[in-house]
């Protein structure tokens, strides 16, 4: 059963559809770490590999794995914790843990041989939907606190790290992380 679950040819699509949807919702009604989000997954699992399968016939594999969906894995993981160590959410560490477990199903697959092919498909994908749903899960959490106690800090950080003649395109572009009434109790 589960082997007809992880061959399902509408997996994908599925998948492809359900990310887009919560992505752009994240992008529209989300704020710094829910966009930071949503445009790392639309990079590295939406953009990057449609131009990958266009470009490039076939993968470059090494000893059994696909050196392109490692690498995007592992590019995906160090934006994601980054996401989450900075993000003033909690939910971004879930979707940060998630992306190691997929990390290391690249690595297990490298070193082991005769790694279960099941094994290393759970591994690799299930990761991706419970990102997604964590995602969701998080937009609308942020929604209905926005509503109910208005706005809030986005990062951890008063400010962010930025050169002194940057004109703070990353602050317009993942939000503003001002202070809130939270900063005002200390």
């Amino acid at each position: 059963m589960i082997v007809d679950l992880i061959n399902w040819d509408f997996r994908v699509v599925l998948q492809d559809y359900l990310a887009w949807s919560i992505c752009v919702a994240a992008l529209i009604w989300g704020a710094g770490p829910e966009r930071a989000t949503a445009i790392t997954w639309l990079l590295m699992f939406e953009l990057a590999p449609a131009g990958y399968d266009y470009f490039v016939d076939g993968g470059h594999y090494g000893e059994n794995v696909d050196v392109f969906y490692a690498t995007t894995d592992v590019i995906a993981g160090i934006s994601w914790i980054t996401i989450a160590l900075y993000a003033n959410r909690n939910y971004t560490l879930v979707i940060a843990a998630m992306q190691v477990l997929a990390v290391c199903s690249h690595l297990a697959s490298g070193i082991a041989e005769p790694i279960s092919p099941i094994g290393y498909s759970v591994m690799a994908i299930a990761p991706s939907w419970v990102q997604l749903i964590v995602l969701a899960t998080g937009l609308i959490r942020h929604i209905l606190r926005k509503r109910t106690h208005g706005r809030y800090r986005d990062w951890r950080l008063s400010e962010f790290p930025t050169s002194p003649n940057d004109d703070n395109m990353l602050t317009k572009l993942l939000g503003d992380s001002q202070a809130s009434w939270r900063d005002e109790l200390k």
